[in-house]
């Protein structure tokens, strides 16, 4: 009987834990160590930039959008790309998806393209929360992270957002929520290299 016990405080003191996260930053996994200076990645400001000559390429990505329609982000190639991973029962993703509708507005005149990831979501809440904040980008629906999971770049954590250049490349990735300051600079930096 003195065995088990334990075991069942360990298994509660788990579950709060895991309870704890998913409410507090929705992280499944914790982010990767920050790089080094010997790195071809550099962190500034909570964000990670990526050399031009050591930027990842975007893995192919498709599929089905909330809307119904069908995404393939090989279509974008051309365009400065933000990619966004978020849920409307994200606390955190709550807080930064109203700066992305602001940036993705403001950056619309130079190419600039918003596309969310939408994880683990419920249509309609999913369709509810983006009518909320005003936005009208394009979301591929990802209910069993098939979608995250080709994204090695990226934790399997949301909020999670990366800048891809015209041909591509992740050129910066934001693990957490990002502001409307910060993203301005990622993709005010980027652009100003094309």
């Amino acid at each position: 009987m003195t065995g088990r016990a334990p075991r069942r405080r360990a298994g509660s003191a788990a579950a709060a834990a895991l309870t704890f996260s998913l409410l507090s930053g929705c992280a499944l996994q914790a982010p990767a160590a920050s790089t080094t200076t010997s790195d071809p990645a550099k962190n500034r400001a909570g964000a990670t930039v990526f050399a031009t000559t050591a930027r990842p390429a975007l893995p192919a990505l498709s599929g089905v959008t909330l809307t119904g329609g069908f995404l393939n982000l090989a279509s974008l190639r051309g365009h400065v790309l933000v990619l966004n991973v978020w849920a409307s029962w994200c606390v955190p993703c709550k807080a930064e998806s109203p700066a992305l509708v602001r940036v993705a507005r403001a950056t619309a005149s130079r190419g600039v393209v918003f596309v969310g990831i939408d994880e683990n979501d419920q249509d309609q809440a999913a369709k509810a929360f983006l009518a909320g904040i005003g936005s009208t980008y394009p979301n591929l629906v990802d209910p069993q992270d098939a979608l995250l999971a080709q994204l090695r770049m990226l934790p399997l954590a949301i909020p999670s957002s990366l800048v891809v250049d015209t041909t591509g490349h992740v050129a910066a990735r934001v693990i957490g929520a990002t502001t409307a300051p910060q993203m301005t600079q990622l993709l005010a930096d980027l652009l100003a290299k094309h």
